[in-house]
């Protein structure tokens, strides 16, 4: 089955994580009409102990630079220009992921699933949210080896 709309939740510090992000997305994509949808969840407000460091104009600043980073993501990869959507949505990764994908009306959500903690044994919370409440197909990628962050 191929997909019209896929949104592809990004991590900007996993950046080893995306080729095989993008592999898993390009290949449920359907190639004439298809869109991919990045999107970064700023989460620094949904932790309270970040926000009071992050005034309004430092925020935008933030935003921004995610935005340029998600472009630069997507060029490194070659993505197709014209297949391609960027979104930075703030607050928790789980809900802003599943309100742009209602936004969009995407057809399929392809993320990473980051290696699970004790608390979660099989998968992160993040995806285990996403798949449980989502309107549309999930698809996880997992990582054979799990990689730090830098």
């Amino acid at each position: 089955m191929m997909f019209k709309k896929i949104l592809v939740p990004l991590h900007l510090d996993y950046t080893e994580n995306h080729e095989k992000l993008f592999a898993g997305a390009l290949e449920v994509l359907n190639d004439d009409v298809g869109k991919l949808s990045l999107l970064y969840v700023n989460e620094n407000r949904a932790h309270g102990s970040v926000y009071p460091i992050l005034d309004e104009e430092n925020e935008k600043h933030y935003n921004h630079d995610a935005y340029i980073e998600l472009k630069k993501i997507a060029q490194k990869h070659k993505l197709p220009e014209d297949k391609i959507s960027f979104n930075i949505r703030d607050g928790s990764a789980h809900r802003e992921i599943l309100e742009e994908a209602r936004r969009i009306k995407a057809d399929a959500i392809v993320m990473m699933a980051t290696k699970p903690g004790l608390g979660s044994y099989f998968i992160s919370s993040t995806p285990e949210r996403v798949i449980r409440h989502a309107n549309c197909s999930v698809f996880v990628i997992r990582l054979t080896d799990y990689q730090s962050i830098k």
